[in-house]
């Protein structure tokens, strides 16, 4: 328990702090809503806030390792291994070269690093809030008790540092949204998402969710998730309005409530700004039992509805709303294939690309779907070229697509680790499609089992669908390097993808 209370504190002390250029004297600090001291204070440059490094992890009795002479800083535990050097905008995680906005400095021969991905990779929720100049730290296991799953408040967080798990370069898509911290407003420095829609007014009558919205052309989605009951309704490139806000008491965590007291149908009704990029406002309506409704919108004015007065939404039929079809009758998947052209990926013990891996896998996927009268099959790429991660997530939008999955390769600086992981980044629809996939993964790779894993990865942090990582064996593992370039291997398991998407689907394999 130590251990683990060690590991998350460390992430903390880690994390950068967006949006400050005074000095560090004012920051206050709270993890689980304790007031915490530094024994070491950070630095603000270009509003990043860097943390000495050796003063936290030796404290905390994480493994350091300084190499003068070249500068570098090796951070390890059990189950992760990470290298960063002075002055340069990379790091390597297990094995992986990822991107860094900022990278590891040095200060009156101290070390100063700025690690956000090593946060997100911890499960941290941070919350900044700009009034009190206030970092808000918690855990996952205490986080779930502020607010369920499927709203990871993380009030106007930019998306800033380096992606890791995907492997590539290129993990920042090169903005910096400011923040309030509260509303995903525009204070701070980077680009700004403009002409947002604002949410004026969220009420609850009559057994109807009603959201005054400032814009006619908002695209709202719903999902229907059970245990427990809930109905959430995303509303991207929004954005709650100034007098909305400041009407209501939004908690640290950056999380307002409509409590309502012996509703039959009702618990309560919550929201928060889910996502800054885009800025997207979640909105859950936590149910006492499983609850038919119908969703609307409607113009002048400009509203979205829940209504739970009955409804053609058939709360008993197993599927997922945020997986309806389109007009067309067919599912849209996106399949994306790793990396690409000048990026490679992981390079294998006998020199090979993961690259050539993903896209063949990819297409042998494609394939199977090229005659399937209910899934249509998007690719991101279909050939050796290069997409940046927010490309990918792009492509995933503008297809409408119902489901996401991102097919690579693992690598890791071991030679005898082995076998197949499924990475998800959002507790929404995205763990339970994550958790059928995988299942259905490992029976096609035949490799061993290393579970699902939560971590943050761009491709399926800001895709708004269900959406997962396939980490299908390790490159650097001889057996596995063997299995994955093999015709049979990749046919089998483009099968067990295939059965993984229609079994999530509710169809027949």
């Amino acid at each position: 328990m130590k251990k683990i209370g060690g590991m998350l504190l460390f992430c903390f002390m880690l994390f950068m702090v967006p949006n400050m250029s005074h000095a560090s004297a004012g920051l206050q600090i709270y993890l689980n809503g304790v007031s915490l001291s530094p024994s070491a204070g950070g630095q603000i440059i270009k509003d990043y806030t860097m943390i000495p490094i050796r003063v936290v992890v030796e404290e905390l009795g994480f493994q350091v390792d300084w190499d003068k002479k070249t500068r570098t800083v090796t951070i390890h535990n059990d189950k992760t291994s990470m290298t960063l050097v002075v002055d340069q905008k990379w790091a390597t995680v297990d094995g992986k070269k990822v991107s860094l906005d900022m990278p590891p400095t040095l200060k009156s021969d101290t070390t100063l690093v700025p690690l956000r991905f090593v946060g997100e990779q911890m499960g941290l929720v941070v919350n900044w809030e700009n009034a009190t100049k206030s970092v808000y730290l918690f855990t996952s296991d205490y986080s779930s008790e502020v607010t369920k799953p499927d709203v990871p408040t993380t009030p106007g967080k930019p998306d800033q540092g380096g992606s890791t798990g995907e492997g590539s370069n290129n993990g920042s898509d090169g903005t910096n949204n400011g923040s309030n911290g509260s509303n995903g407003g525009n204070s701070g420095n980077g680009s700004v998402t403009q002409d947002l829609a604002e949410i004026q007014t969220v009420t609850f009558e009559d057994n109807r969710l009603v959201v005054g919205v400032s814009k006619s052309d908002v695209k709202p989605t719903q999902t229907k998730l059970s245990n427990p009951d809930r109905i959430v309704v995303d509303i991207p490139n929004a954005k709650f309005s100034d007098s909305f806000f400041n009407s209501q008491n939004f908690a640290a965590n950056g999380q307002a409530e409509i409590q309502l007291t012996d509703h039959p149908l009702v618990s309560k009704i919550r929201y928060s700004l889910f996502s800054s990029n885009p800025s997207t406002v979640r909105i859950v309506i936590d149910l006492n039992q499983n609850q038919a409704y119908q969703f609307t919108t409607t113009k002048d004015p400009n509203t979205i509805i829940v209504d739970l007065n009955g409804g053609s939404t058939d709360p008993g039929n197993g599927s997922n709303p945020g997986t309806i079809p389109p007009a067309n009758g067919k599912y849209v998947v996106v399949i994306d294939a790793g990396h690409g052209a000048k990026d490679p990926g992981a390079i294998s013990l006998n020199k090979r690309n993961e690259k050539d891996f993903n896209l063949a896998q990819a297409l042998k996927v494609a394939e199977l779907f090229q005659n399937d009268p209910d899934v249509q099959i998007v690719l991101t790429r279909s050939d050796d070229t290069f997409l940046e991660l927010k490309e990918r997530v792009t492509v995933a939008k503008q297809a409408n697509a119902n489901l996401f999955i991102s097919i690579h390769a693992n690598s890791i600086n071991k030679a005898t680790i082995s076998g197949t992981e499924t990475y998800y980044s959002r507790d929404d629809e995205s763990k339970a499609f994550a958790q059928v996939m995988h299942s259905n993964l490992v029976q096609g790779t035949k490799l061993p089992d290393r579970g699902v894993r939560k971590q943050s990865l761009h491709v399926t942090r800001e895709t708004t669908m269900p959406a997962c990582l396939l980490e299908v064996g390790y490159l650097t593992n001889q057996t596995d390097e063997a299995a994955l370039y093999q015709d049979d291997f990749q046919n089998r398991v483009a099968q067990s993808i295939k059965n993984g998407i229609k079994q999530y689907l509710g169809l027949q394999p």
